[in-house]
């Protein structure tokens, strides 16, 4: 398993950090740089809200936090969502297809990585292959 010490999490509680994230910040960080990108994870979800969409969040909107956020100057934001099985469940597919659109509505790009597509990233390894998994969906989102 990679050493991660030298990721900065914002001093994120490490039990809110599910299986996946650490390597998927570690790619994306080694694709987009670290010059013209601010990185967040477990990222309140509101923040990203503008104007009306802001008044009409729900208790639960107002409490979700997105996985990983990139925020790029002078570009439409990357919220990157680390889907594990649970996001398989009808109700929380519902969920996440709300949250996508008023994402997508607010100048952001969705990227879903999903478990049983990325079962590198899933294991913590990063190497040639997690960050093939994790650049497909990249070019499926004309980021790369």
């Amino acid at each position: 398993m990679d050493d991660h010490s030298d990721l900065n999490y914002d001093q994120v509680d490490e039990r809110f950090i599910g299986e996946g994230e650490r390597t998927s910040l570690k790619i994306l960080k080694s694709i987009f740089g670290d010059n013209e990108c601010d990185y967040k994870i477990q990222y309140p979800f509101h923040k990203l809200m503008k104007g009306d969409f802001l008044d009409t969040l729900s208790e639960r909107q107002l409490k979700e936090t997105l996985d990983i956020v990139i925020l790029r100057i002078n570009k439409p934001t990357i919220v990157v969502r680390v889907q594990d099985k649970h996001h398989d469940s009808v109700l929380k597919t519902g969920q996440d297809l709300v949250q996508k659109k008023m994402l997508e509505w607010n100048n952001c790009v969705v990227v879903d990585l999903w478990h049983a597509e990325c079962p590198t990233v899933w294991s913590e390894e990063v190497n040639e292959k997690s960050c093939e998994e994790i650049s497909t969906y990249l070019r499926k989102a004309n980021l790369i």
